[in-house]
Parts: structure tokens; sequence; C-alpha cells
């Protein structure tokens, strides 16, 4: 089996409703990812649905923004099953 490594990783992003217009909410999250390519985790949906969650939003009715990603460290790694 392959392993990937996980990193783990401070993400700032802001949620804006789609309907309205000048509502954001602006916030960090501290979560675990499989790579470290910055661009990649902005546009990963993994990610996004967890900010979605923790703002209790469904993902299609919000627009989510990673405005700052800072990956910390490199905290192991996992078995690739799929």
């Amino acid at each position: 089996m392959a392993t990937k490594p996980i990193f783990r990783v401070f993400a700032t992003y802001t949620i804006k409703n789609k309907k309205r217009v000048s509502r954001k909410k602006q916030g960090v999250i501290d979560t675990f990812v499989l790579t470290d390519d910055i661009e990649e985790i902005k546009k990963d949906k993994e990610l996004i649905t967890r900010v979605c969650y923790l703002n209790k939003k469904r993902p299609e009715e919000v627009e989510v923004e990673i405005i700052k990603v800072e990956v910390e460290n490199q905290y192991g790694e996992t078995t690739d099953r799929f």
C-alpha cells in the first residue's frame, strides 16, 4: 500500500452567503490535509465542507474563500486504501 503524508494546516477563510451582498464572516480553521501544496489546499472540497460545517451552512448556499494557508509541519503518514 502507498502511504501519504499528513500535514497540519491553519487556514484563514471568509464565508459569505450567496444571496446577501455585504455580510462576510472570517475565521481560522486548524485541520489536517494530505498535501503541502497551498494552491491545492485552497481548492480542496473537503476543507470547504469542513468550514461550512463549522459555520452551520450548506456548501451550495455560501461562497468560501481561503485567504491564507500556513502549513505547520508533517504529522505522520496514512495508508492510501482507495
